[in-house]
């Protein structure tokens, strides 16, 4: 199974991957890297996968992105999340993805970088966001198809293309 997901630049990337570092060694979670799902799940070639993105990625510059708050779910993949606001250029680049796959699933997009992924109880999901300070933007430059699935430990990068500076 393949996602494809919007990544942070290098600077923002590694100060989410500390947030996320702290909370795996601290809940016992599976550690991953910092990133915004645009779509998933898909299966398709690395070829074709690499064409999508630079088609997708063809017209776009870095941008930021904007927190809205952390929150959770019950959901073990948004257990708890940066929510990020709906900007143009977020709209955009989702839209540039999901447009190649007419015959896709639906993909509910909603916005967010996840921080945790463990199942727990509300209350400590609670605890966890009240005691976490987050910065409010996120710079994000480049698209990347990574296959997933149910082991964390087992995901990987299959295609990354960056966007223009």
């Amino acid at each position: 199974m393949i996602s494809i997901w919007l990544i942070p630049a290098r600077e923002d990337a590694q100060y989410i991957q500390v947030i996320i570092d702290n909370l795996s060694i601290n809940y016992q979670a599976p550690v991953f890297s910092p990133h915004c799902t645009l779509y998933s799940p898909i299966d398709l070639p690395k070829a074709e996968l690499k064409k999508i993105l630079e088609r997708s990625a063809k017209n776009m510059k870095s941008f930021y992105v904007k927190k809205v708050m952390i929150s959770h779910t019950e959901n073990i993949w948004k257990t708890i999340f940066i929510e990020l606001l709906r900007s143009p250029e977020l709209e955009q680049l989702q839209q540039a993805v999901i447009s190649q796959f007419p015959k896709g699933q639906p993909y509910e997009f909603l916005p967010h970088i996840s921080l945790l992924y463990k199942e727990m109880s509300g209350k400590q999901k609670e605890d966890i966001i009240r005691n976490l300070q987050v910065k409010k933007f996120f710079k994000m430059d480049k698209i990347a198809a990574v296959r997933t699935g149910s082991n964390v430990d087992n995901w990987e990068t299959v295609v990354e293309i960056p966007f223009h500076a």
